[in-house]
């Protein structure tokens, strides 16, 4: 909540109103990331806010990090020949919570 008026980029909130900061906005700061829109797995995102900063850090970022590099390398020796089993326009998206992802993801081996 706003505790006096404040304008930022050119929106002025006034003192008592209330702002939500929605979550899918993070990272997509076109002077910080180029084409924040585009799934580039080779970025240099050094700067992301994918798990919070400082106080605010999640406590699941080790645990996010060692699936990344342990669980998901284990599952690709596994079952090398791991597959979408639909077109990536068919997979339904989740644009209404708190955290984006996917209902569901039908994969095939």
């Amino acid at each position: 909540m706003a505790l006096e008026d404040i304008e930022i980029a050119g929106q002025v909130i006034r003192a008592g109103e209330g702002i939500i900061i929605v979550n899918e906005t993070a990272n997509r700061d076109p002077s910080v990331f180029p084409d924040p829109d585009l799934l580039d797995l080779q970025r240099n995102a050094r700067r992301h806010v994918s798990f919070g900063y400082g106080v605010h850090q999640c406590l699941g970022q080790p645990l996010a990090r060692m699936e990344l590099q342990v669980a998901y390398p284990a599952l690709l020796r596994r079952l090398p020949t791991l597959a979408l089993a639909t077109e990536v326009e068919q997979i339904p998206f989740k644009h209404d919570g708190f955290v984006y992802g996917a209902y569901e993801l039908p994969v095939t081996w």
